[in-house]
């Protein structure tokens, strides 16, 4: 297929080849991974496909993936920096991520300031300190993430690193739960962090697919003023959202045409916005086919809940605790009262 595309003119990849077997794949992988740093563009791996149409079609498809290619990635690229601080990040749902701050270093192509220690776990099992030599690499070519230290390069003069007793964004006591590797914010949605990440949450292409609505135009919003909670998305004006930084009037209208067409959802997309922990897509299309309304949903108990398909004691119980809340409860109200 790709030498027809050739002929016809379109662009290919000129290493592409023809090998044989399992031992041909192996060379060809080891030969374009020596050539790797020559090459006059970033690869991560190599794609090992069936040469033929019929056989692809009697192997066909698992999931969203072919059964007859398979991809086979390079080892990362890793480089030596050096650890300054670490911070931690708050999540959508109040997990507290330490973060290290490094002297920059270029990695796999771009330069690496930022990198996660992923939980204190973590950072104690590789023996991570601030002022440490640390080795760096991108996780599949893409997550910075610190591998661990350099030992015979330690400083008399490093620093443990130590989760916060209280949140460094709202100052609420930090909690870990039995059987958990995170340590969480308890401020809920008293928590800034929280909440500006819930709504990216609520507002993205896989939830309430609000397009327009990214990252910074959140933190615009709770730097004005203008959204505290997901419902004040909805009561957001054109003017208000024009005055904003490099935003127009045309943006702004997009925006909240924008707005306006994300009321028409799905029950399992609303769902999935919501943000209940441990609910992903799969689990709320689950529960929104199981139950048919948002008004069932939440009038469900635990016991109700777990008679859904694949849905177990865990998932049960965070879902009926976030309805249970009162301030989910009203949201919910101002939400449906908005559209």
């Amino acid at each position: 297929m790709l030498e027809q595309l050739k002929t016809w003119g379109f662009r290919v990849c000129p290493e592409s080849a023809l090998v044989q077997g399992a031992q041909g794949c192996a060379a060809y992988y080891a030969a374009i991974g020596a050539r790797r740093p020559e090459l006059p563009y970033e690869i991560d791996g190599v794609v090992y496909k069936v040469n033929d149409f019929a056989l692809q079609q009697q192997l066909g498809f698992v999931s969203r993936a072919p059964r007859w290619a398979t991809a086979h990635k390079f080892p990362a690229q890793e480089e030596i920096t050096k650890l300054l601080d670490v911070e931690f990040q708050v999540g959508r749902t109040g997990a507290l991520t330490p973060v290290a701050r490094l002297e920059p270093v270029f990695v796999g192509g771009v330069t690496v300031s930022n990198a996660t220690l992923h939980n204190m776990d973590e950072v104690i099992r590789k023996d991570v300190r601030i002022g440490d030599t640390v080795i760096v690499r991108r996780a599949g070519d893409v997550i910075p993430e610190v591998v661990g230290p350099v030992p015979e390069r330690r400083p008399d003069d490093t620093r443990e690193i130590t989760m916060p007793e209280q949140c460094p964004v709202c100052h609420s006591e930090v909690q870990r739960i039995a059987d958990e590797a995170v340590y969480r914010c308890s401020g809920g949605l008293f928590c800034p962090a929280q909440v500006k990440e819930a709504i990216k949450h609520f507002a993205s292409r896989k939830a309430m697919n609000i397009d327009g609505l990214g990252d910074k135009l959140v933190e615009q919003f709770f730097e004005q003023g203008l959204v505290k909670h997901v419902d004040d998305l909805y009561r957001l004006e054109a003017a208000q959202v024009a005055a904003l930084e490099r935003m127009g009037e045309k943006s702004a209208e997009n925006l909240i045409n924008a707005l306006e067409k994300s009321k028409s959802t799905t029950l399992e997309r609303f769902v999935f916005a919501l943000g209940v922990r441990e609910v992903g897509e799969t689990t709320a299309k689950t529960l929104a086919r199981y139950y048919g309304s948002l008004e069932s949903l939440m009038a469900a108990d635990q016991d109700s809940l777990q008679a859904a398909p694949d849905v177990g004691p865990v998932v049960a119980e965070r879902v009926f605790q976030f309805f249970a809340e009162p301030h989910n409860q009203q949201t919910i109200q101002n939400l449906r009262e908005l559209g």
